[in-house]
């Protein structure tokens, strides 16, 4: 890297999604002393100074795992969480890496701090989700002097930067800049696709993202991850609702009346939610003509996984055009 790009790269602050992670490349010398060649401001605020790239790595989210994957990191990682192990995931390859809960933050501090797998905390990197209620993990991770680098996206852009910055994080830009080539693409084919078939605003199929636990049934709002997946792949969420907690508000509760009230001609449900398509249909007294479809784990996930996604909701929202 010249002196020229050097500078540029410390002018260049990029921030994910306004509340997700920042990150401002310092120095090409990875050992230069004293000075960190890579500065992470996490979601929650706090700055986490790298002196070398992270050679190991505790993924403690699905979407760090997932994209992690994609980078070629499986023997880097020493650590996941719950949710990435394969009986939650489906993911086989992360069948022999030790998984705990992030609720448990204590007790993956210490053990990470003893060198699990070879992880030096001086070095490595731990990823957490930057929500309210990893709060304390998180504490308890830096308490011991980890690395804890946090996301919390709020738009598809953000997950595409979110990726970046793991790249940057893992010293593998290359492989970044082809996930995020691929995920802006996306941003535009799908448009043109639908665009080229007369499909506008006014036709688009009108579709619903659904969760539904504990007999509490939620509709995906504007700010749901799922719901901006569902808008690239074409379509229309009549469930948007800015009104209720401004935009932040990313699902609200309704009754199965919500279907026939709102036209609803595909429903898209959450990869938790443990039923089938007809179980829910039975459940919900859902007509015969709206189409239902149960998406896999890591489809709704930030990072690589969207592209899954959004391929998977454009094909069963438009069989013809998108096969």
């Amino acid at each position: 890297m010249t002196t020229k790009m050097v500078a540029v790269a410390i002018a260049a602050l990029v921030v994910v999604g306004g509340s997700a992670a920042a990150y401002v490349l310092l120095s090409d010398d990875k050992n230069d002393a004293g000075d960190p060649y890579l500065s992470i401001t996490n979601s929650i605020g706090t700055t986490v100074n790298f002196y070398e790239p992270a050679q190991k790595v505790a993924s403690m989210g699905l979407s760090f795992s997932t994209t992690l994957l994609e980078l070629g990191c499986l023997d880097d990682m020493v650590m996941i969480d719950t949710y990435s192990a394969p009986g939650n995931s489906g993911i086989s390859e992360l069948g022999s890496i030790p998984s705990y809960s992030v609720g448990d933050g204590q007790q993956i501090a210490q053990i990470l701090a003893n060198g699990i797998g070879g992880f030096d905390k001086k070095r490595d990197v731990v990823f957490v989700y930057g929500y309210s209620y990893n709060a304390n993990a998180i504490q308890s991770m830096e308490a011991l002097g980890l690395k804890v680098v946090t996301y919390y996206p709020t738009t598809y852009e953000a997950g595409m930067e979110m990726v970046t910055s793991i790249g940057e994080i893992m010293d593998l830009n290359d492989e970044a800049l082809a996930i995020t080539d691929a995920m802006g693409s996306a941003l535009t084919d799908y448009a043109q696709k639908l665009a080229d078939n007369g499909i506008v605003e006014g036709s688009k199929v009108r579709a619903a993202y659904v969760s539904y636990s504990l007999s509490n049934m939620k509709i995906g709002n504007i700010n749901s991850y799922s719901v901006i997946l569902m808008k690239i792949a074409g379509g229309a969420n009549p469930a948007d609702d800015g009104t209720m907690s401004g935009t932040s508000l990313t699902s609200y509760s309704v009754d199965h009346t919500f279907f026939l009230q709102m036209n609803i001609g595909v429903i898209f449900l959450d990869p938790y939610y443990t039923g089938t398509p007809e179980e829910f249909r039975s459940a919900m007294s859902i007509p015969a003509n709206v189409q239902i479809y149960h998406l896999e784990m890591v489809m709704n996930q930030y990072g690589p996984t969207s592209l899954d996604g959004i391929q998977f909701m454009a094909e069963k929202m438009y069989p013809g055009i998108f096969v």
